[in-house]
């Protein structure tokens, strides 16, 4: 039995573990209401589209969210002999239109909060990757 009270208590730890302070800003950056999780009942309860950015940016799964499952994990993983990814960054990988855009506002809000000097070595890097795509074995 999913619970709205479950799904809102998960979001929330989920909040805490990805510091995630305030969850209107959250839901703005979704583009979802401020008040959806307030106004979360077991009756009225929240739609899947909506349920499932939240599952990603939080990084975990949505069954994990409905109380499915005990594991946060998210269910898409990707590895290699060296790597192993799960959540939102596999989902980018395999090409997924919305991870893609979630993460890349993500980005772009972590990006405009940092000083100057951060921002040009960030893009250095970036442009280091763009010419050298083995950079990250360095």
């Amino acid at each position: 039995m999913y619970t709205a009270q479950i799904l809102k208590k998960r979001i929330k730890e989920q909040q805490k573990k990805n510091n995630i302070k305030n969850s209107d800003e959250m839901m703005n950056e979704l583009g979802l209401g401020v008040n959806i999780i307030r106004q979360m009942s077991d009756n009225k309860g929240v739609g899947c589209f909506a349920l499932a950015k939240i599952a990603d940016r939080l990084d975990c799964s949505v069954d994990y969210l409905l109380g499915r499952t005990n594991s946060a994990n998210s269910t898409y993983t990707i590895s290699n002999e060296n790597t192993t990814i799960n959540g939102t960054q596999a989902n980018v990988i395999n090409n997924s239109i919305d991870a893609a855009e979630s993460l890349t506002k993500q980005f772009l809000t972590v990006f405009d909060k940092l000083p100057f000097e951060q921002k040009v070595k960030v893009m250095n890097y970036v442009t280091k990757i763009k010419t050298s795509p083995d950079i990250g074995e360095e």
